[in-house]
């Protein structure tokens, strides 16, 4: 599931919905589809480009042995993304390949190094990449006070995200802010970080009930720190959406009755 990107599209499929939800639109399936399937193949795309150097985990190991494969269906992914987003309209197509740069730029030496290579740059390049997606599938709608806020939370999930992985970059030379801090800093600044997005920004000026959910849903994962941060990050944005869509339904039925 991790090599192919399942758990990472979850993700971004949630922050999509989450910025049309905060807008108090309607959700567009097809646009959030195409959001799942580009994030899945851009994945695996970046996936395996993996170092061979120990120490591996599992799902490098698994990439490797199937790179082949997996560049195949990484490509269909893609290609299926470019059919998605023509449907809705055609010059949306252009966002794959938008993406596609940005993770060559981000993985991958071209003219510079790959921006991951930067301990600062790294969980903030793909936390704003993320926003900015949503963003521009939103029609650009979402206020600057709400991009922003998303761009911190997704920042400081991209950081907790590389806490399992902190042993693997070391060794291909690759020193991220999580490496750096350690465990604790790690969790202590996404915890301010989410404070300072979910309560400050969004609950105070955007959105009263997405503000408060972030802030809930992250607050009980501190519980659950020992599990891995990647499941706890990829997963955590959907429990938030689900309780929102929740909430609406009630008052819904509610209104209706």
């Amino acid at each position: 599931m991790t090599v192919l990107g399942i758990p990472a599209a979850v993700y971004v499929m949630s922050v999509v919905a989450l910025l049309f939800y905060v807008n108090e639109k309607s959700q567009n399936p097809l646009l959030l589809l195409g959001a799942g399937v580009l994030t899945s193949g851009l994945y695996i795309f970046h996936r395996v480009a993996i170092q061979p150097i120990e120490p591996m985990q599992n799902r490098h190991r698994f990439a490797i042995q199937h790179k082949k494969k997996l560049h195949t269906v990484s490509f269909l992914l893609c290609t299926l993304a470019i059919a998605i987003f023509a449907l809705h309209h055609p010059l949306a197509s252009l966002l794959v390949f938008g993406a596609l740069a940005g993770v060559i730029t981000y993985g991958r030496t071209t003219i510079v190094r790959p921006l991951r290579m930067y301990a600062f740059v790294k969980p903030i390049a793909v936390g704003c990449a993320i926003v900015l997606l949503g963003w521009v599938l939103n029609s650009c709608s979402n206020s600057l006070t709400t991009v922003l806020a998303f761009s911190l939370i997704c920042s400081a999930d991209a950081m907790m995200c590389d806490l399992p992985d902190r042993s693997y970059d070391q060794a291909t030379g690759c020193q991220t802010l999580a490496a750096n801090l350690g465990f604790n800093w790690t969790w202590g600044i996404a915890t301010i970080v989410y404070c300072v997005a979910s309560l400050g920004l969004l609950y105070a000026y955007e959105h009263v009930t997405i503000g408060f959910y972030l802030f809930v849903v992250f607050v009980a994962s501190l519980t659950c720190r020992k599990f891995d941060p990647r499941f706890l990050v990829d997963f955590r944005l959907l429990l938030v959406l689900l309780l929102a869509w929740d909430e609406w339904m009630f008052w819904t039925g509610q209104l209706q009755s």
